[in-house]
């Protein structure tokens, strides 16, 4: 038993299974790999499956489909269960991984937009009726009865087929704006038939599908129910589900069968912000709260559960019986175990950084990259940490994400492993990035304690690394991980006193005065700070003090560089009231933030009345008040709308722009460096790059490239 996560380590019984703990890994379409050509599970999968078994979560739910499906570009590739054939590869490849570490398994029959039935030879999008949320998407097909009734008919066959094959449960998918969720809202559904009109006629079809799993099962089988109370939904047709709608469906559902609520919020179409990290560690949990009102059964609410003390405190409210999550468990595998072992400090938890996310739901990618674990795509066909033959004396130079998951799986694989840092700590650009991100000071606080922990790393801090030292150390294989070259802006006043470079702050952080500096004063507020933060130096401290300080960002703020290192900055310069300009020569202001985020943030712009967005602007000159520019305006007609030439491209002339700034902050992104490593090829030492000196990215990326690089020694 937990004791600092009591209930979060408990067990709970679900009908005729007992899940060991209070922590459900929810479901994903991972993507081609885990999947193949012809939709059949892998060995990838088996493997991303019986890691999150081993690390003891207490129900893996994994989405199935229905029907024969087909490749066409813009539908993840799906495990299929139509029929008996599947059965065998559903058991080797799904259940069999999880059973052998004594999980429990819950095959979640997926049925969201795309269905196909038979005589079609491909997926279309079906609904209750032709009503699109979103109508550049495109619209729907409203289903027929006789479709109705297939529809049921093959998910009572795909549960049954799952059943064979072992699964411990089975999860009714109605939820994110799926085919049941578009019957049940009033904004997506105007039929006139059984189907349609009161409450009870658009529940029906989620409710006999309920019924007609339950008696096909079994009373004894666990039915769990993914839906979304809450949807945020809005058309012509009128509004979502109604808080009161779906306390009358939540007890609906229980009569009809479900042993389990498993709550998301919002639908795929919802511009509402569900999972960034603007929102808070359990902010949906009012949701769950509303529906255990009325609930008997086990109640699960899903998104945006990262931290366990949050989650546990949120079981002992009685916000919820059961935590729902997958990127917890992306980030994590091992998160559960560690939950019930009381292992706080060993905890790999997720930054909310959305890149799993963006890749498998707005990209159409694969799920490869996580902010914090290297081991997924490719990488899960072997042991995170495969033991070597030949152990090496490596140096890995650099401390950044990069370089600390290079060593850490250097270490892990049995290099005896020197890692060395120029600065008085650790941590890279994450030591910067953590001032305006605590999910990233959470990670530098892992990825810290894990250097301490390990006795085949030893830290050489304030070290910087030449060529002459490489060769009095004499490593049998070097990882250069030093970062990237910050990219300036060449124009009159670039080496103004008011200007700074992002890479100014991290060279105060690692102690040091950036050079060239103009002014007394500003050349002893940088030897001051630099020698102050040596010490001192704390994430939260450091955003404390930018918030309150108006040195080196003063009150008026002009930053160059409309990407995510300018987004992040002018989102900081926001939330602390500085009046905030962000300059961007390309269309976009946040181009390159994830397109999770991007929406809410550049609406978060929009309305504040302290920033100002210039896309199409570029930098003529800087001077002491600010930031003269020459942007790109459209042309409009009387009516206000913009103006298209001939070939429909827009109109449009350029104008002079001044952009205010006390201080201009220049945010222009990173360079690649090839320096060291090139010069230790020339010396011949085995030697790999990663992180942002061979190529600049963001963090996920960088700590794939770290743990790539090690796995290659």
């Amino acid at each position: 038993m937990s004791k600092e996560y009591p209930i979060l380590g408990s067990p709970l019984k679900v009908n005729g299974v007992t899940m060991r703990n209070r922590m459900i890994t929810t479901s994903m379409s991972p993507g081609m790999g885990y999947v193949d050509g012809e939709n059949h599970p892998t060995e990838m999968l088996a493997n991303y499956l019986e890691e999150r078994a081993a690390g003891g979560t207490g129900m893996i739910i994994q989405t199935i489909c229905p029907w024969k499906r087909t490749n066409i570009e813009g539908l993840h590739p799906l495990p299929c269960a139509y029929d008996d054939s599947c059965v065998d590869e559903l058991k080797t490849y799904m259940v069999d991984p999880v059973h052998k570490h004594d999980g429990l398994i819950c095959a979640q029959i997926y049925c969201v937009h795309d269905l196909k039935f038979e005589g079609e030879d491909k997926e279309s999008a079906y609904g209750p009726s032709d009503i699109a949320v979103i109508p550049m998407m495109g619209g729907f097909k409203a289903m027929t009865l006789e479709q109705i009734a297939e529809f049921k008919k093959m998910f009572v066959n795909a549960t049954l087929v799952c059943k064979k094959a072992g699964f411990d449960a089975v999860e009714v998918m109605a939820g994110v704006g799926g085919v049941m969720s578009r019957f049940m809202s009033q904004a997506t559904n105007n039929r006139t038939d059984q189907y349609g009109g009161s409450l009870e006629n658009r529940a029906r079809l989620t409710l006999e599908i309920i019924r007609e799993v339950r008696e096909a099962v079994g009373p004894d089988y666990p039915i769990v129910v993914r839906w979304s109370p809450v949807d945020f939904i809005k058309t012509a047709n009128g509004s979502g589900l109604s808080m009161e709608e779906s306390l009358q469906i939540a007890q609906w559902m229980e009569e009809a069968g479900l042993d389990m609520h498993d709550l998301s919020v919002g639908w795929h179409e919802t511009s509402v912000p569900l999972t960034t990290k603007g929102i808070e560690d359990g902010h949906w949990m009012y949701i769950s709260e509303q529906i255990k009102t009325v609930a008997k059964k086990p109640v699960g609410q899903g998104y945006r559960n990262t931290d366990p003390t949050v989650m546990e405190q949120n079981l002992q409210d009685g916000k919820c019986d059961v935590i729902a999550g997958l990127r917890y468990s992306i980030a994590d595998p091992a998160l559960p175990l560690k939950v019930m072992e009381d292992r706080t400090a060993e905890m790999r938890k997720c930054i909310v950084c959305c890149r799993c996310i963006d890749d498998v739901v707005s990209r159409g990618k694969d799920l490869v990259y996580c902010g914090v674990n290297p081991h997924l795509g490719a990488e899960l066909l072997h042991p995170m940490y495969p033991k070597t033959d030949h152990p090496k004396k490596v140096m890995v130079i650099g401390s950044g994400p990069a370089g600390l998951n290079a060593a850490l799986t250097a270490a892990q694989r049995g290099h005896k492993v020197d890692l060395y840092e120029e600065g008085p700590r650790i941590g890279g650009c994450v030591k910067m990035s953590a001032i305006f991100s605590p999910y990233h000071e959470r990670y530098l606080d892992y990825l810290t304690h894990q250097m301490k922990e390990h006795p085949e790393i030893t830290v050489h801090l304030k070290t910087k690394v030449t060529p002459e030292l490489v060769a009095q150390v004499k490593p049998d294989a070097a990882i250069v991980a030093v970062g990237g070259n910050p990219i300036g802006i060449d124009v009159p006043g670039s080496d103004g006193k008011n200007v700074v470079m992002s890479h100014d702050f991290l060279e105060m952080l690692n102690g040091h005065a950036p050079k060239g500096k103009k002014g007394l004063f500003n050349k002893i507020m940088w030897k001051g700070g630099s020698w102050f933060l040596k010490a001192h130096y704390t994430p939260s401290f450091a955003r404390e003090m930018t918030a309150k300080m108006t040195w080196p960002i003063s009150r008026e703020v002009a930053i160059i560089g409309g990407g995510l290192p300018g987004c992040e900055l002018g989102h900081l310069c926001m939330e602390t009231g500085r009046t905030t300009g962000i300059i961007e020569e390309g269309k976009k202001i946040g181009y390159d933030v994830s397109p999770s985020e991007r929406f809410g943030l550049t609406s978060q712009f929009k309305k504040a009345e302290n920033v100002s967005l210039h896309p199409l602007t570029r930098v003529v000159e800087i001077t002491e008040q600010g930031v003269k520019c020459i942007t790109t305006v459209p042309e409009k007609d009387a009516n206000g709308k913009p103006l298209k030439d001939e070939n429909g491209k827009p109109v449009t002339h350029e104008e002079d722009l001044f952009v205010p700034g006390k201080t201009v902050a220049v945010t222009l992104g990173l360079s690649e460096n090839h320096e060291l490593y090139e010069e230790l090829l020339r010396q011949n030492v085995e030697v790999y790059m990663a992180g942002d000196c061979n190529e600049p990215a963001r963090i996920a990326d960088a700590t794939k490239a770290g743990y790539v690089a090690a796995c290659a020694l």
